[in-house]
């Protein structure tokens, strides 16, 4: 099985299979679980990436919730440049394209980051996280910017509760792909009293995902859909590829029964 994820790309992204390792589902790629190899996986995708180093938020980061989990990282990471020193190599090594995920909290410098990337690395792609307040205008202005930025294959994840309004502007502004979706905020709190603010994940968050995979399919906008948010089991994968997207990411299924993978398909 052959997919392309970015047909009207020059460069292109084919995958062999329409698994892919959600954002920070395996680390950088150095990070698998018992059992778990690259081998039923299209595409890899990287925790998200800032430009300089970014702490995140303080612990507590994870609560868990009927049906699934909070967990608030801030976008924590180590910046550009020691991710590329510690793991760009054995990204060359790896056998399966490794997609690079720009973090939410700045887009500001995604331009920069994009062309450091296409410069200095052998990522297959760029995944722009947009913020859950994303708003049109600015959405556009940053998509745009990192289309000129680089020639790498760009895939736009949008907020679930925004997805639809969303989706043309980023289609228009250069997007070769769209992830639907980014599950929406949720806070719940931790057993020490604590309260965490962040999206839903694990199989809660399935519902949404669907939800606004329709509506962007309803569109027919012409680019490939990826289906990511709560996808744990074959049925979600197939209700997935039978609304219309050709790709599914899968993340929390790879930390609470990474077993299952193998199923899924």
């Amino acid at each position: 099985m052959s997919i392309e994820l970015a047909p009207h790309n020059k460069v292109g992204l084919a995958l062999a299979s329409p698994l892919i390792a959600g954002s920070g589902a395996v680390g950088y790629g150095d990070v698998w679980p018992p059992g778990v190899a690259s081998a039923p996986f299209g595409a890899l995708v990287t925790p998200p990436i800032t430009l300089r180093p970014q702490r995140g938020q303080a612990p507590p980061r994870l609560a868990e919730i009927p049906g699934g989990f909070l967990l608030a990282t801030g976008d924590h990471n180590p910046g550009y440049r020691r991710i590329v020193q510690e793991h760009a190599a054995a990204w060359d090594r790896l056998g399966t394209p490794m997609i690079a995920a720009l973090a939410s909290s700045t887009p500001e410098d995604w331009d920069r980051l994009a062309a450091h990337f296409e410069e200095e690395t052998a990522v297959a792609a760029l995944e722009l996280h947009l913020p859950a307040s994303a708003r049109l205008g600015d959405v556009a202005v940053w998509v745009s910017t990192v289309r000129r930025a680089c020639t790498l294959p760009l895939l736009v994840k949008l907020p679930d509760a925004q997805a639809e309004g969303l989706a043309p502007v980023c289609v228009k502004a250069g997007a070769d792909a769209l992830v639907i979706g980014a599950s929406p905020l949720a806070a719940y709190p931790t057993p020490d009293g604590a309260t965490i603010e962040a999206p839903v994940a694990g199989p809660v968050a399935f519902p949404f995902t669907l939800r606004a995979l329709q509506a962007v399919v309803a569109l027919d906008l012409g680019v490939p859909l990826v289906a990511s948010g709560g996808i744990t089991r074959p049925e979600d994968v197939r209700r997935c590829l039978d609304a219309g997207a050709v790709a599914v990411q899968i993340r929390s299924l790879l930390w609470t029964d990474p077993a299952a993978v193998a199923s899924l398909l």
